[in-house]
């Protein structure tokens, strides 16, 4: 009897521990895993700090999976290199299939650059960016094989031991999440065909929102252009909705516009005097 008990326990660890994907990403406090590469320094950044439409370089380390042997074996097409990518999707909807690709970073790292908000398909872009609203990406890393001239010679590859289509968990449900949304860090528009590299890397179609790991998406007008002066004040609730005036206490959206028609939004806490 304890020799059935012992294996059905085992068997349903097994059977439990291949129901999700592992990296070896670092984790956060509250168990996710920290996605965000900190190109500055080449190594992981102290936590996922971005919002959802904020460009960043997202990376993922398989070394210790069953992809670290799958990336050392034969490529199965000639001549082929192979890598990683990774079918994602969020709580809002989904996302754009033309930005899968990684590429590899160092080592068993491989990443792109991202903003979530400009790779957005069906996500439904109102709702992820309404006042202290948090997306969750959700998503699966597959192998796939290119050649110089051949950006998928080989897709949706998978290790013998991890089922197809098998999806990453790191024990909170969803890979990672982002901050709650303050409009305060909306990034550049960019597109991959951008950067040298790019156009082939997004399969030969300009993708928004997705290029190389570790490019510089800086609009160089942002550079130059003077500070523009403040025209109008707008205040809002922590729900989204237009207040008539500035609150006199409370926590409440305080967004100034400015002449050249950029605004800025910040969180603003008055207490009772």
């Amino acid at each position: 009897m304890r020799t059935f008990t012992l294996s059905a326990i085992t068997l349903l660890l097994f059977v439990f521990g291949a129901a999700a994907q592992n990296l070896n990403n670092p984790k956060d406090a509250n168990g996710f895993y920290i996605v965000k590469w900190d190109c500055a320094t080449g190594t992981w950044a102290a936590s996922n700090d971005i919002e959802v439409d904020q460009t960043f370089t997202f990376a993922v380390d398989v070394t210790g999976t069953p992809f670290e042997n799958w990336l050392k074996a034969t490529p199965t097409a000639a001549g082929a290199t192979r890598a990683l990518a990774i079918n994602k999707w969020t709580n809002y909807g989904d996302v754009s299939g033309g930005t899968n690709r990684l590429k590899q970073i160092k080592g068993n790292i491989f990443g792109a650059t991202w903003n979530i908000k400009q790779i957005a398909s069906t996500m439904d872009v109102t709702a992820a960016t309404g006042i202290d609203s948090v997306v969750f990406i959700y998503g699966q890393v597959f192998g796939f094989e290119f050649t110089a001239t051949n950006p998928g010679a080989g897709w949706w590859m998978w290790p013998a031991e991890i089922p197809g289509g098998t999806a990453i968990d790191p024990g909170t449900g969803a890979i990672f999440k982002t901050l709650p949304y303050t409009g305060t860090k909306t990034s550049t528009e960019f597109y991959s065909d951008d950067y040298d590299g790019g156009l082939f890397f997004s399969n030969n179609t300009p993708e928004k929102g997705y290029t190389l790991p570790c490019s510089v998406v800086t609009a160089i007008s942002d550079i130059t252009k003077p500070e523009s002066p403040v025209i109008s004040h707008e205040y809002y609730n922590v729900q989204g909705a237009r207040l008539s005036k500035e609150p006199e206490t409370g926590l409440f959206i305080h967004r100034t516009i400015k002449a050249d028609g950029t605004s800025e939004s910040v969180k603003v806490i008055k207490s009772m005097k």
